[in-house]
């Protein structure tokens, strides 16, 4: 039996999420499950824009990194993510969410995986049978994994199975028509991922894991099982969980299990998330099709592809931003996390 801890946060402050994030691990028993000298915080840093929703709240970061660094005090601590393959957007969003000043509040070394030193590992996997992985995770005793939870264009949801895919620096748009069992095989190599603490404070709904919907949800997850965990963040999105494939597909490799999961802490919620309609989001109609084509060798295995990332990022970052992206943080001003926000926007000048 796999527990699963939900908590809802009793007061929407930096308290009272501080409050949410240290019951669950605590429940969670966290402290049963993270050890060594060396261990990587995995967080979600998948834009350099201030829109809540896309990145891993400071909040939810500061109440994990006070409790690890505190049990952990002599231990290496580590903390980071990837860039995306289109675009060279972490270290921007380090300096834009805080991430940088977290990593120094609490002693955490702030690592790029993709300016890490890369070595070859061997995965018994269905697609990898290799993958090329920053030698940081590699040497790692044990990793922590804070993911934003959010539905996704082209694997439903993202959570703490997707956040992996992050960890994969090189070349992993080439698998997204095979993504699900790509994120299974990533996952059955990390089995030093012990625990996992989903923030779902401001989640994101819609076209995401980027031009989605901030939706506010005002709750945490944790436990040890990546799968039982994602099972039970997909049902409180609204979906069908027993249909999301890469879920599936990582209980087949041994990563975890749906069946006998126990719900911990408070009452679990339903949500009905706004599920993502990828044919009206651009970027990934347009990906699929010519990944379908006999364009897809002449688009994506020669120079040309950094054109057609370029448009990406440009859509990402002007065209959709400016639209919708603005609004949303906007909107977020009038609520409590105007508390979280608006010291970010202040100290980087973003206006909106």
């Amino acid at each position: 039996m796999s527990d699963v801890v939900f908590v809802k946060l009793k007061s929407v402050t930096k308290e009272g999420v501080r409050e949410a994030v240290h019951r669950a691990m605590d429940m969670g028993e966290w402290k049963k499950y993270i050890y060594g000298n060396k261990i990587f915080v995995k967080i979600n840093g998948i834009s350099d824009q201030l829109v809540p929703g896309q990145c891993t709240s400071p909040w939810v970061i500061d109440a994990v990194l006070e409790k690890l660094c505190k049990e952990y005090s002599n231990a290496d601590i580590y903390m980071g993510d990837a860039n995306l393959a289109a675009a060279q957007q972490l270290n921007r969003a380090a300096r834009l969410w805080g991430f940088y000043d977290l990593a120094a509040k609490y002693g955490v070394k702030f690592v790029n995986l993709s300016e890490d030193r890369l070595v070859e590992v061997d995965v018994n996997g269905k697609i990898f049978k290799k993958l090329t992985l920053p030698k940081i995770l590699v040497d790692a005793d044990s990793i922590l994994n804070i993911p934003v939870a959010k539905t996704h264009c082209l694997t439903m949801l993202t959570c703490s199975l997707k956040n992996h895919w992050g960890m994969v620096p090189r070349f992993r748009h080439q698998y997204h028509p095979v993504a699900d069992q790509c994120i299974a095989d990533i996952n059955s190599y990390f089995k030093k991922t012990r625990f996992n603490v989903v923030d779902a404070t401001v989640c994101m709904e819609g076209n995401a894991p980027r031009t989605g919907i901030p939706k506010i949800c005002n709750a945490i997850f944790a436990s040890a099982d990546r799968v039982a965990l994602d099972y039970i963040v997909g049902t409180f999105m609204g979906y069908d969980a027993s249909k999301i494939a890469h879920i599936e597909r990582s209980e087949e490799m041994g990563v975890g299990s749906r069946k006998n999961i126990k719900v911990i802490g408070d009452k679990l919620e339903i949500h009905d998330f706004k599920k993502p309609e990828p044919e009206k989001q651009p970027i990934f109609k347009y990906e699929m099709m010519f990944r379908k084509s006999f364009l897809k060798p002449l688009i994506f295995d020669t120079p040309i592809f950094r054109i057609f990332a370029d448009i990406a990022t440009f859509y990402n970052t002007k065209i959709w931003y400016n639209k919708y992206g603005k609004q949303y943080i906007r909107e977020m001003l009038q609520t409590p996390y105007a508390a979280e926000f608006k010291p970010l926007m202040e100290k980087n000048n973003v206006k909106v």
